[in-house]
């Protein structure tokens, strides 16, 4: 390979070692978590506005660069108003990090133009989250799969936005270990869905 010469050429190279280099500190984050949850991980659970943690898991992704929409709704897609509550008995800073990681994973299969919802409810005695796109969507004989360790569908694609295989592992453990369960669906009109359940006690 021959030295690279044109301004283009060294930045498009440079832009690629920075790619890289942000790929493989998330992957050794969440390996580093993964190890973790698998040896002496335990909740410290109390009670907890999902409201709250997932505004603040909104906050966290609009600070990581997103220009994409964000939006709290009810589960008809209807505009949460400012005192809306919904409390559970949970580990804040552990179903923080499956917002966040739903939220990330959201954004790397979105438009920019495209809104993402955090969808939030009481339903049967339980606490329901959803965190929508209207990208791509899972094929259905996949969305089972996709929860799966280093899982994934398409490597090409994942080669091109970062993925590690190992957010949604960590979702599905995290919320596991809840009591809860979570599942991929189809966002109606197009795009991934990702609905959570949990215990509001």
């Amino acid at each position: 390979m021959g030295a690279l010469k044109k301004k283009a050429d060294i930045d498009e190279a440079m832009g690629r070692i920075e790619n890289e280099s942000i790929r493989m500190s998330e992957l050794v984050e969440n390996l580093l978590a993964l190890a973790r949850m698998d040896e002496t991980f335990e909740l410290t659970k109390t009670k907890h506005d999902l409201a709250k943690l997932a505004a603040l898991s909104i906050r966290d992704a609009g600070a990581n660069g997103s220009k994409n929409e964000f939006a709290l709704v009810d589960l008809a897609g209807k505009t949460l108003s400012a005192d809306f509550k919904l409390d559970a008995a949970v580990d804040a800073s552990a179903i923080r990090q499956v917002l966040t990681n739903l939220l990330v994973n959201a954004v790397k299969f979105s438009d920019p133009k495209d809104r993402i919802e955090i969808a939030l409810a009481e339903a049967s005695g339980k606490a329901v989250i959803e965190v929508r796109d209207h990208g791509e969507g899972i094929p259905k004989a996949l969305r089972d799969k996709v929860f799966e360790r280093f899982y994934r569908a398409d490597n090409s694609r994942n080669r091109e936005t970062g993925g590690s295989g190992l957010g949604l592992s960590i979702v599905k453990t995290i919320v596991t270990r809840h009591g809860g369960d979570v599942k991929a669906l189809e966002t109606p009109g197009g795009g991934a869905t990702f609905r959570i359940t949990l215990p509001l006690k």
